[in-house]
């Protein structure tokens, strides 16, 4: 089993120049985007949000009648669909072949 997993990372093609290439570029952008994160610009963006919310707020339509709750600790849970249902059933019986 051990030998089979050496061969097989053996077997993968080294990276291209290109690839090299993007994941440098984005590990730059990664960084650049580390530095823009300051407290300050925290702020600034909390203050944009609290202005932007305020000018919106005739808009804003008024939910006094109904009972809304964005987060329910799981009282309320999703169905789960057909396809996942399926996948459970043939994993329950044994049928799932990977």
């Amino acid at each position: 089993m051990m030998s089979q997993q050496r061969r097989s990372r053996k077997s993968i093609a080294p990276e291209s120049i290109k690839t090299k290439r993007a994941r440098e570029k984005l590990k730059k952008h990664w960084e650049e985007q580390d530095r823009l994160i300051t407290p300050q610009a925290l702020e600034d963006t909390i203050d944009k949000i609290h202005k932007w919310i305020a000018v919106h707020a005739p808009n804003r339509v008024p939910l006094k009648e109904k009972g809304l709750r964005l987060f329910d600790q799981n009282q309320n849970a999703v169905n789960c669909s057909k396809k996942v249902q399926e996948i459970a059933l043939r994993l329950k019986t044994g049928q799932l072949v990977t």
